[in-house]
Order: structure tokens, then C-alpha cells, then sequence
């Protein structure tokens, strides 16, 4: 596996540890912004956060605006992986709250808003959801496609129920997803925090890893790493018990969905949009 972050670097001060011509240019009127993919191995990577914090000192300004990790897998990576990290790309508003949707917030973590229970059907407005075979709120609430479902159920695949959403009073052809298959646990090993450089727990107010043990940090950072279970080779597709996230405003911490080689094959086959896969390692 090739592992290579990505960072949007400021402009104006991009040169202050790389070159001139390394790296892409955006900004349509002015440059503004740099893009530089860089590995862990280079010795610039951990000498970013320290650029970045002699550039707020002295200008008030970030180094970097924002940061994203990109792996690429051999083929025989992916032919011998038994489980995929699913990630779904397409993220839209507004969220159920926001269009009727009534949640159980008591039975949620007090200290990190997790495991909230949905009341009813998942309700969406009508125009605002994704030309994708599945996509995601800004709260986690994920949708598919009929054609999704109808895909899922003819391949025979287990792990997920379908249940219609609604437009106000009125039943769509657009599911939300039910995850019926027991929870998969992820280990030590699978490491999140706020950025590449910084691993803290909370900050202010706001709570990253819950002492309860349901969140684990602010971001993914690293490959899923899920505890050996019998029920890994009986389902298709999975919740993790913990959840990645923060609870603020509309958003909630949620959970990674782990699926099987025969899941990631029916996307691939059929063309399913709106999907990404990075392999899942089994812990034994």
C-alpha cells in the first residue's frame, strides 16, 4: 500500500518549505492556494505542523487550509483483502432534522451525542438528494438508490435492510439503509484524531474521544483495523460499534461501514456511484 497525503497549502507562504515548482496552483483570478502531495517518509511532513505554527504566530494566518490521504493498493492487496472500509463520497444537506425527521436524543451518550435512536422514517426534502446509488446527510444519515437496493437483495447479500423514505407525507423510491448485522469492534490500531499532527482527545467543550469508549477521535486516520469475529465471513456489510466524529450542531459522531469482497464486487460490476473502498484489516 502507497500511502500520500494531501494538503492545500497557503500560497503565500507554501515556498517557506517547498519549492516553487512543486505541487499545483489553484485560484482562478489569483493564486491562492497550493496543492503538494507528500508521504510520511519525507522529512518536510512532520516539519509542516511547525511551519504552520510560526505562520499563525507571526501572521495570524494558517499554513495549511485543509488536508485529505489518499492509498492506493496493489492488486494482489486487493484480491486477498477480506473486508473493505466503505466510504461514501457524497455528503448533502439538509439534514433529516432539518425536514421532520424526530430523534431519541435521551438514550444518547451525554458526553459524546453517539447512539441517538431514530423515530420513525427518515425524512429528506424532496429535489435535495444526490444523482448517486448512495449518499450521506451532514448528520450520517445515508440514502440509496432503488436500483442500489434492488442490486443488493438480487445478489443475495446480508447485513442491510431497506426502508422507504419520506418527502413530508409522501413515500419516496429512496431507501435508507438499516444495518442488521452484529457490530464489529475496532482495535488499537485504528487511529483517529483532529489532523495528521495532532491527536488530541477534546478540545473546549467539545468532546473527541468519549470516555465511554463510543467515539475515537475527530477524523480517520489511519486503515480500519476491526477485531476477528465468525460473523465477518456470514455478513456483507457492517457497523462499527465505535464511531469517528464530534457532536456539534447537526452533526454526530459516526460509524465506520466495513463490507465484504463480494460487496465491493457487485459495486465495481454494476457501476454503484457515489463509492470509495480502502482495505479493512482483520485483527487476530
Amino acid at each position: 500500500m502507497k500511502e500520500t497525503f494531501e494538503f492545500r497549502i497557503s500560497y503565500d507562504f507554501a515556498t517557506k518549505l517547498f519549492s516553487p515548482t512543486e505541487g499545483k496552483d489553484l485560484g482562478q483570478i489569483t493564486k491562492s492556494v497550493k496543492v503538494i502531495y507528500i508521504s510520511k517518509d519525507d522529512p518536510r511532513f512532520d516539519q509542516i505542523p511547525i511551519v504552520d505554527s510560526q505562520i499563525r504566530r507571526d501572521y495570524n494566518r494558517p499554513f495549511y487550509f485543509s488536508w485529505r490521504v489518499h492509498r492506493k493498493y496493489s492488486k494482489k492487496e486487493v484480491d486477498n483483502a477480506i473486508a473493505f472500509n466503505s466510504k461514501i463520497t457524497k455528503i448533502f444537506e439538509p439534514a433529516g432534522e432539518e425536514c421532520g425527521t424526530e430523534y431519541d436524543e435521551d438514550i444518547a451518550c451525554e458526553i459524546c451525542g453517539s447512539n441517538r435512536k431514530k423515530i420513525g422514517r427518515l425524512n429528506l426534502k424532496k429535489g435535495t438528494i444526490p444523482r448517486k446509488d448512495i449518499a450521506c446527510t451532514i448528520a450520517g444519515e445515508i440514502i440509496v438508490s432503488e436500483r442500489f437496493k434492488e442490486i443488493f437483495q438480487r445478489n443475495n447479500l446480508k447485513g442491510l435492510t431497506f426502508e422507504p423514505i419520506n418527502y413530508g407525507k409522501h413515500t419516496s423510491n429512496i431507501y435508507e439503509p438499516i444495518v442488521n448485522s452484529p457490530e464489529l469492534s475496532l482495535t488499537e490500531k485504528t487511529i483517529a484524531g483532529i489532523d495528521p499532527f495532532n491527536f488530541s482527545e477534546s478540545e473546549g467543550a467539545e468532546i473527541y474521544k468519549c470516555p465511554k469508549g463510543h467515539t475515537i477521535g475527530l477524523n480517520l486516520l489511519s486503515e480500519a483495523y476491526v477485531a476477528d469475529s465468525p460473523t465477518i465471513t456470514e455478513y456483507d456489510f457492517f457497523a462499527t460499534k465505535q464511531k469517528v466524529g464530534v457532536n456539534r450542531g447537526l452533526l454526530r459522531p459516526q460509524p465506520l461501514y466495513i463490507c465484504s469482497q463480494a460487496f465491493r464486487q457487485m459495486v465495481l460490476k454494476e457501476k454503484l456511484s457515489g463509492f470509495d473502498f480502502e482495505v479493512a484489516h482483520i485483527d487476530k
